[in-house]
Parts: C-alpha cells; sequence; structure tokens
C-alpha cells in the first residue's frame, strides 16, 4: 500500500501550533488589543451618543427700531427659518428715523440698533445704525443686518403677489450632479463602496505580512539548522508544509475573529450603555448596516453571505500562508531569507491596489475579473458578499478556485522543499527550481 504524502501532518500541525499560541507575545497581544477594542469603542460610542443641545445664543441686540414701509415681519420669517439665536430679538415698526432715534435714546443703556430699509433707484438698502447710548457692537450688527437681508429676500416673494407653488418655485434651489443611470450617490453608500473594501484590504495585508513572516520562518527553520534530513525520515515535505501552514495560519485566523469579536462586544456594550444614558440615541454603524441591507440586497450581511465571506477570508489567508511556506522552502541559507520574502508580499501588494483602485476608479470589469483571481480574491471578494454586490453563486465559485490553488500550492510546496535539500547552501536560480518542480520522485 503506497503510503500517504501528507503522513504525519497532524503531528506537526499539533506541535507547532501548541508553540504559537503559548508565545507571551501572541497572548499578550491578543489580550490587550481585544481589551482596547472592547473599551475604545464603548468609550466612543457613549461620547458620541450625547445628543447635541439646542442652544439659543443672544445675538448680542435686544430691540431693532426697524423703518420700513413694508412691515415686514422678521420675527415670524426667522422662526420658519430656525434662526434660534435671533428669536429673542424685538422688531418694532416705526415710521421714521427721527422716531427711532427717539425711542433709542429713551431705552438708554441698552442692546439697540436702528434698521432703515429704502426703495431707489431700481434695489433696495438696507442701512444699520449704531446709536452713541447702544451697548451692542459692530459686528452685532453687522450679523443683524446680514439675517435681516436673508428675511427681506423670503418677504419679496410675497410682495410679489404670486401663488404658494409660484413661491415655492421661485426659492427652490438648483441642485446638480451627475454620474450614471441607477448609480446612489448618499453619503452611506459612498463610504461603504470605499471605506469599508480599503480597511478590510488593510487589515488582510497586515496579517498576511507579519503572519506570512512567521509561515515562512517555520518552514525554513529546520534547514538553516541542519535537521531537515533527519525530519524527512518520518515526515514527508507536504505533511511539514501542510501542518506547519495550518498551524501558523489557525493562530493568526484565530486572533483576527477575536478582535473581531471583541469589536463587535465594544459597539453592542457601548449602544447598550448610551441608549440607557440617551432614550433617543441611534447608533450610526447599526444605521449604516441595515441602510446597505436595504440599498444594495436583501443577501447583504445575512448569515449565508457572512459565513461565506469568512469561508473566502479563511481559505484566501491560507493560500497566501501556502506562498509564504513555499518562499520559506527555497531558503537554504539564513542570509536568504529576507530576499525570498518577495514571492509572497509583491503579489499581496499587487492584489490589494487592484482590488481599491478597481473601486475607486469604477472600473467595472476589473472588479469582476478580481472576484475569479485566485491572488484577489481574499481582498475583494468577502466585502462584495458583505454588501451584497456579489451574488452568492460567484462567492462559491471564488471559494472552489482559492480551494484548488491552495492544494496545488502545497504540493507545490512539497516538491520545492524536499527538491532543495540536494541544493543546500548552494545560489539557486529559475532553471534550478523548474528542474525540481519538474523531476519524478
Amino acid at each position: 500500500m503506497k503510503e500517504s504524502r501528507f503522513r504525519g501532518w497532524k503531528d506537526v500541525f499539533s506541535f507547532t501550533f501548541h508553540q504559537m499560541i503559548k508565545k507571551s507575545g501572541y497572548r499578550g497581544v491578543t489580550a490587550v488589543i481585544g481589551l482596547l477594542l472592547i473599551a475604545g469603542l464603548a468609550l466612543v460610542v457613549v461620547i458620541t451618543g450625547e445628543p447635541e443641545k439646542s442652544k439659543v445664543e443672544n445675538c448680542g441686540i435686544e430691540t431693532v427700531y426697524v423703518v420700513d414701509e413694508y412691515k415686514v415681519d422678521y420675527a415670524q420669517i426667522l422662526a420658519a427659518l430656525g434662526k434660534g439665536s435671533y428669536l429673542q430679538v424685538e422688531f418694532a415698526n416705526v415710521p421714521d428715523n427721527k422716531t427711532a432715534m427717539e425711542n433709542a435714546k429713551q431705552a438708554g443703556e441698552r442692546a439697540v440698533a436702528i434698521v432703515e430699509i429704502s426703495y431707489r433707484d431700481g434695489a433696495f438698502y438696507m442701512n444699520g445704525i449704531l446709536p452713541e447710548n447702544s451697548t451692542a457692537t459692530q459686528s452685532d450688527t453687522e450679523n443683524l443686518l446680514a439675517m435681516m437681508a436673508e428675511c427681506f429676500e423670503y418677504a419679496k416673494v410675497g410682495m410679489a403677489n404670486l401663488t404658494a407653488e409660484q413661491s415655492m418655485a421661485v426659492l427652490m434651489p438648483i441642485l446638480t450632479s451627475d454620474g450614471k443611470i441607477g448609480e446612489d450617490h448618499s453619503v452611506g453608500a459612498m463610504l461603504v463602496k470605499l471605506m469599508a473594501p480599503m480597511f478590510f484590504g488593510l487589515a488582510l495585508y497586515m496579517m498576511l505580512i507579519f503572519y506570512g513572516q512567521d509561515v515562512s520562518r517555520e518552514i525554513s527553520m529546520e534547514k538553516v539548522s541542519k535537521l531537515t534530513e533527519t525530519l524527512l525520515t518520518s515526515i514527508k515535505p507536504y505533511a511539514m508544509i501542510t501542518g506547519k501552514v495550518l498551524a501558523v495560519s489557525l493562530a493568526g485566523i484565530l486572533q483576527f475573529f477575536f478582535w473581531i469579536l471583541c469589536a463587535v462586544g465594544g459597539l453592542i456594550i457601548g449602544n447598550t450603555i448610551a441608549k440607557s444614558m440617551y432614550p433617543d440615541y441611534e447608533n450610526v454603524i447599526f444605521t449604516v448596516l441595515s441602510y446597505v441591507r436595504e440599498t444594495y440586497s436583501t443577501s447583504a450581511f445575512s448569515p449565508v453571505a457572512a459565513i461565506l465571506a469568512a469561508l473566502i477570508f479563511i481559505v484566501g489567508f491560507l493560500f497566501y500562508s501556502v506562498l509564504a511556506g513555499m518562499a520559506g522552502s527555497l531558503v537554504s541559507k539564513p542570509e536568504d531569507t529576507a530576499q525570498v520574502q518577495s514571492i509572497f508580499q509583491f503579489p499581496i501588494i499587487i492584489s490589494f491596489f487592484v482590488c481599491y483602485f478597481g473601486l475607486l476608479l469604477e472600473k467595472e470589469g476589473l472588479i469582476i475579473a478580481a472576484r475569479f483571481i485566485p491572488f484577489t480574491i481574499p481582498f475583494g471578494m468577502p466585502c462584495d458578499l458583505l454588501t451584497g454586490t456579489a451574488s452568492l453563486l460567484q462567492g462559491v465559485i471564488s471559494l472552489v478556485i482559492l480551494l484548488v490553488f491552495a492544494v496545488l500550492c502545497v504540493i507545490l510546496s512539497g516538491k520545492v522543499y524536499e527538491g532543495l535539500i540536494l541544493y543546500n547552501g548552494q545560489k539557486l536560480n529559475a532553471k534550478k527550481i523548474v528542474n525540481i518542480i519538474r523531476a519524478k520522485k
């Protein structure tokens, strides 16, 4: 009976995984970042949950004597416009400037002002006067004139004897925009469309860089320490690659999902506290998630989409870890370690930018293609599934593609790992590597 190529991978996996999680640095970083996520997000939610208090600020003027033959009701217009800081101002209509000056003098040392409105040469003029005994400042008067001028613009519509519909048409602002038919330009949609893939891609990028180095180091450790020949007498290269890659990858994946749970826990705790303190509070994150589900697709953030996205993330992480293992199998001398890291680092960098700039530049063809290329699938497809922009069928196809290429990379890495024993310490080139891969055992 032919011996399995992967015999003994469980032993390698068990030993390497326990060694990884026993490290004080791994446990410390996992716990500290988890606690920071819980406490930090909960605190942010509570702090930002406090509703803005409506403040009625004093505009600096108590009474305005208005010389205006048109008898505009400024108080009513200000109330309609919601100008809270001017609602306490008293607008007193007087027949002429002389009467206004007398009333201001009798008011004594108070914050009073005079506004005279006239029409000449085909234009309206609004003149502000600050009496000598007034405690108001010139800045207060200028702000008042600007507000009264805005009110007067609305009053002029009424002077033209227009109907209600005509008045609304005259005052309605013109809004311009451009875009594709059916495209959603709301702020929530733009944030989900651009920011979510960027943050997810960056998180995956950092994890792959850090844990990829661990995988590469674990694979190359025995080679550079001259233990490979001894190990291969009891364990096949394929089992060695599979066990070590799965162990390091599992440690990284568990750490990542633990942090996700901590972040969700922090949001829920903060939301609960904010709700108890401010009954009308609405969490903006939960609102955005609900909006995405209603806007894009009913499958957005559904349990099936979330599970499929998680599986693609896990398999994608394993795929790149296998590439890191392949890089480690090329190491024959300690000084070669840094050089071979580019084998899996370059695909990570290129794939991240392809996915992100495809969205940023709205290249639909590039976005669709990235969903089915093994190197770019982990960076784009999980977010596309969660937001509902990719179908569940596309997600399944992407998952199968990743699985196939991950297995092929394991087999390829095993052949390279085993074959390079004969080239230990020698300078490698592309021709030698190809010959190793093509060699029949």
